[in-house]
């Protein structure tokens, strides 16, 4: 029974790194067996804790490594799980937000750009509208509903 167990789990690990390595211009593909990832219309809060990592792997990582890659090749070479995530997402089961550089709750854009004018232009234009469409939500400001910046981003 433990034999069968552990060839799930690894089945269910590989076939995850596969969807979310699938080769550029190709989408994301669940091959026959694969991890259930739900329909990429159900919003994020409807979708069970397989689905969300599934979906993860398949959807938003591939697609946010690219937008920020795009933005900073170098800054963001190593882009991946940890980069939002935090080093410890498995001791925290990916709770957000993890481990990014806080931000300021009180005037939030205009503080932010004070201190990174070109970061935060990227981040309110591409990020955040960026993962709010990945989940299936409308973007927001800080204080509004939807996908903000502290979706990602814990304030002080």
């Amino acid at each position: 029974m433990k034999s069968h167990v552990g060839v799930l789990v690894i089945s269910t690990m590989l076939t995850a790194m596969a969807v979310g390595c699938s080769p550029s211009g190709t989408g994301p593909r669940v091959p026959p067996g694969g991890p259930n990832i739900g329909a990429p219309r159900i919003p994020w809060h409807d979708k069970s804790r397989e689905e969300k990592q599934a979906f993860m792997g398949a959807h938003v990582e591939p697609t946010m490594r690219k937008l920020f890659q795009r933005y900073s090749p170098k800054g963001y070479a190593d882009f991946g799980c940890t980069t939002c995530h935090g080093s410890d997402m498995d001791l925290v089961d990916f709770k957000m937000p993890n481990g990014i550089y806080p931000l300021p709750e009180k005037d939030t854009i205009a503080e932010a750009t004070s201190y990174d004018e070109a970061t935060t232009k990227f981040m309110v234009e591409q990020v955040v509208p960026t993962f709010a469409g990945l989940l299936s939500e409308h973007a927001g400001k800080p204080g509004e509903s939807g996908v903000t910046c502290f979706t990602c981003h814990p304030h002080e």
